[in-house]
């Protein structure tokens, strides 16, 4: 169940770094802007618990955690600049 959701969460994390680097126009209301602030950083925090409970077990590799987390952190960041961008710019 833990490797179907940090798949899951890989998988919207690629989609939105896809479509921000390929120049796709994404311009969202407030409640969407929110709800993908919400799920950044569920992501950061999912894959943070994941990835703090890999080094107890024996035999799993925390890769897959470690990719979530640090795509959530990139995704959050570029959301919140290009937020705060259009803030500013009006």
């Amino acid at each position: 169940m833990k490797r179907f959701l940090l798949i899951l969460l890989l998988i919207v994390n690629l989609l939105y770094i896809a479509a921000v680097l390929t120049g796709y126009p994404m311009r969202f209301s407030f409640g969407w802007n929110v709800g993908l602030g919400l799920v950044w950083i569920g992501c950061l925090l999912l894959s943070g618990i994941f990835l703090i409970r890999s080094g107890r077990k024996s035999g799993y590799s925390p890769y897959l955690s470690l990719t979530v987390f640090s795509l959530s952190l990139a995704s959050l960041g570029w959301h919140a600049f290009i937020n705060y961008l259009f803030l500013i710019m009006g």
